[in-house]
């Protein structure tokens, strides 16, 4: 697959963030980091950190791997938590397991479920284009034969 085919994704979806800015803010469709709802200054920077990265992509595509590579890895970290911390909250208060209200019940709404499919997609297929691009670049380009 091509450089410009392999970053074609995650690129675009960089420069989208203002779109999804636009989404969440005027019609309440978080896409991009659901897990940060309940936390609306995180959730603006971490949209401000995507902006900062669309733009480091776009002054000097050479380092669109390691941006790339970074952001993913936090998206990751975020969505396993998203992920996780319902659980952890449902086993300290037993009682309300099988409460609609339970953490574990709000986490499966439809909105967190597109959240995961998508930005998981993009996330880990950022992440592997990085890793294989990083590693062709400081992999040696030719054996030295003793």
């Amino acid at each position: 697959m091509s450089t410009y085919n392999r970053y074609f994704i995650p690129k675009w979806y960089y420069y989208a963030t203002p779109l999804f800015i636009l989404l969440d803010y005027f019609a309440g469709i978080n896409v991009r980091v659901s897990a940060l709802d309940s936390m609306p200054f995180y959730k603006y920077a971490y949209y401000g950190f995507c902006i900062l990265c669309a733009l480091c992509i776009y002054i000097s595509p050479r380092y669109s791997p390691i941006v790339a590579l970074f952001e993913s890895t936090i998206n990751v970290i975020m969505m396993a938590l998203l992920l996780f911390i319902p659980y952890v909250l449902l086993f300290s208060d037993t009682e309300d397991m099988l409460s609609t209200d339970s953490p574990v019940a709000q986490m499966f709404t439809p909105q967190r479920i597109v959240n995961l499919g998508f930005a998981g997609f993009v996330a880990v297929f950022a992440f592997r284009a990085s890793i294989n691009k990083l590693a062709a670049d400081f992999a040696p380009t030719h054996s030295h034969a003793d």
